[in-house]
């Protein structure tokens, strides 16, 4: 269990609690003006600093600025510079402690099986899993498993079987 989460307990008092949430940090890489948006107003209300970026070349100098790595990484597959899998790769290789969701429309079981191989926790296909995203994101520090080798889809929310 890291520090954040043992601080978001409920014996930490309410300072600890506030310290502790302004290291949630989330990233949301999308080149799509409309969906990052929302993303990030979303992830705002389960009481995460978000950040938002439209490349990988963005991405990544948005993270050389933040003062503590990101705790949730979401990667559009489709980005103007870079394949979101590739970026997928590497910001995991950086940043194994963060949680990372591949978002996607494409329904794609090849690829499904990829972003998990190369370490995404959630394979997220848009629009239909936003609100289930932000549902489990409430939760999370109570129940961490609450995103982690899960899809969701228009069918809901499964585990990814290898």
């Amino acid at each position: 269990m890291t520090a954040t989460r043992e601080k978001l307990t409920d014996q930490a008092s309410p300072s600890e609690k506030k310290d502790a949430q302004k290291n949630l940090t989330a990233l949301i890489i999308d080149d799509e003006p409309a969906n990052r948006d929302f993303l990030l107003r979303l992830i705002e209300q389960a009481n995460y600093t978000t950040h938002g970026a439209g490349s990988g070349k963005e991405a990544t100098s948005t993270l050389d600025k933040l003062e503590h790595p990101p705790r949730l990484i979401v990667i559009d597959r489709e980005l103007p510079d870079c394949e979101g899998i590739e970026l997928l790769q590497q910001m995991r290789k950086d940043y194994p402690e963060s949680l990372i969701v591949m978002a996607t429309m494409h329904d794609d079981l090849p690829l499904i099986r990829q972003a998990f191989e190369y370490g995404c926790n959630v394979f997220l296909v848009k629009p239909h899993g936003f609100m289930e995203l932000y549902k489990r994101l409430t939760g999370l520090e109570e129940d961490p498993s609450r995103l982690d080798n899960l899809i969701i889809d228009r069918m809901g929310v499964r585990p990814f079987r290898r």
